[in-house]
């Protein structure tokens, strides 16, 4: 657009009511999620998991984060809670896995500092049921938090 146009633009939508400017945004909106899912089946991109995780990122970009980052440390500290609760002697655990590699970790590692690597290790191995369950509560959550306004 020309600058002359973006003036027109902006005097146009300056004397529009609160009600139409909130009427012609739901139906821009509604046009650019048309547009963008045309162009992801045109690219490719929409039938697949990163091309999913693009339009998630270009949708919820921070708070998709800050979601994902509070679900991980959520559920390392249940996990070590678990852990903790549940008397797991994770210095037996890792002489079991140096029985296994032939390395001798257990006698250099503290065990509560062992407690919080089994924690970390057993979070990490979540990931396979974490990253799903973000993805799809994502929205419902987002929406709940932060209804959409458009």
């Amino acid at each position: 657009m020309t600058q002359e146009e973006i003036e027109k633009e902006k005097a146009r939508v300056h004397h529009l009511s609160p009600e139409d400017r909130e009427k012609e945004l739901r139906q821009l909106n509604r046009e650019i999620s048309f547009l963008e899912m045309k162009r992801g089946i045109n690219n490719g991109e929409l039938f697949t998991w990163s091309g999913r995780y693009k339009t998630l990122m270009r949708d919820y970009g921070v708070p998709l984060f800050v979601y994902y980052w509070a679900t991980w440390i959520s559920m390392g500290a249940v996990t070590y809670l678990a852990i903790e609760v549940g008397q797991v002697d994770a210095l037996r655990l890792i002489s079991n896995v140096d029985a296994f590699t032939g390395f001798d970790l257990a006698s250099k590692v503290d065990p509560k500092l062992g407690q919080v690597g089994l924690a970390l290790v057993v979070n990490e191995m979540m990931e396979p049921i974490r990253l799903p369950f973000v993805v799809a509560t994502l929205k419902p959550v987002m929406d709940t938090i932060n209804p959409p306004k458009y």
